[in-house]
């Protein structure tokens, strides 16, 4: 099994398990870059940063569930649709969204949700 999948299949784990940040301190590179709807915001740059945005998604928001429903990999490319079921700020939300990541090294350096 490459180091990717096999990265991947922890990573995923511990995402359904609610473990978002042990998962990103470990399979987060330190220059990874974060893009939504293919834009790079500037507080998106860098893990320090998104660290920061990863703590207050999960302290504003009550996580009922969360699911990987299907994932691709190819090569050093990871693209899965997930399923989120979240409150914040008393809104229930309820969508599937799709992740691509590039990984280097066995690292997340770049994701982009669409």
């Amino acid at each position: 099994m490459s180091e990717v999948r096999s990265n991947f299949n922890e990573l995923k784990e511990g995402i359904c398990q609610g473990k978002f940040l042990d998962m990103f301190d470990k399979y987060f590179h330190n220059d990874v870059d974060m893009y939504e709807g293919g834009e790079l915001k500037a507080n998106r740059k860098g893990k320090a940063n998104n660290r920061e945005y990863q703590e207050n998604f999960i302290k504003n928001a009550k996580i009922n569930e969360i699911k990987i429903l299907r994932s691709i990999i190819d090569g050093d490319v990871v693209a899965y649709e997930m399923l989120m079921d979240f409150e914040i700020g008393g809104q229930a939300i309820k969508k599937n969204q799709w992740v691509i990541q590039t990984w280097n090294n066995g690292q997340v350096i770049r994701e982009e949700y669409l």
